[in-house]
């Protein structure tokens, strides 16, 4: 892969041409079609995605609803809380046209981080970045939705007649 194919935008804002160069090597490009699944909710997902073109939504279920909280596209990653918290992931990822994305696995980010650390460092912050206005977006969505945690809710607490909140 190119390093055209690898723009300075989103998390690789502050890597040079010579970093997304070296970088573009530890990944692969795949397609997607449209209303094509990417990430489940609920399963296990060890990728970062970096989206080359296309549209992908970002949704949750809360309370037994779907609720959107994000459309990426061109420039944007996805999954990229999978590499800091290699679990279940938090939110369903589908494409919404056709699409390609840039992909690497855990295990050659980590490859990449230890070989070429000032890189590293670089797509670290455009991680972070990202990871920081997606908070900000997901607790606007809280606030909007009015969603209360179970563990913050009261009436999920069951407690014993006369009992006080603690």
């Amino acid at each position: 892969m190119s390093v055209t194919n690898l723009s300075r935008s989103g998390i690789l804002a502050f890597m040079d041409d010579d970093a997304r160069e070296q970088f573009a090597g530890y990944g692969q490009v795949i397609s997607t079609m449209p209303g094509q699944v990417l990430i489940q909710e609920g399963e296990a997902n060890t990728h970062l995605y970096i989206v080359l073109s296309g549209n992908f939504n970002v949704t949750t279920k809360a309370l037994g609803t779907e609720v959107h909280l994000d459309t990426v596209g061109v420039g944007d990653c996805l999954g990229e809380v999978s590499i800091f918290h290699p679990d279940r992931a938090s939110a369903t990822v589908k494409s919404s046209l056709a699409g390609l994305l840039w992909e690497i696995d855990v295990a050659s980010l980590q490859k990449f981080l230890i070989e070429w650390p000032d890189y590293g460092c670089a797509a670290l912050l455009g991680i972070d970045i990202i990871l920081s206005r997606r908070l900000k977006r997901a607790n606007a969505v809280i606030r909007f939705h009015e969603i209360v945690p179970g563990f913050l809710s009261v009436r999920s607490q069951k407690r014993a007649p006369g009992a006080k909140l603690r």
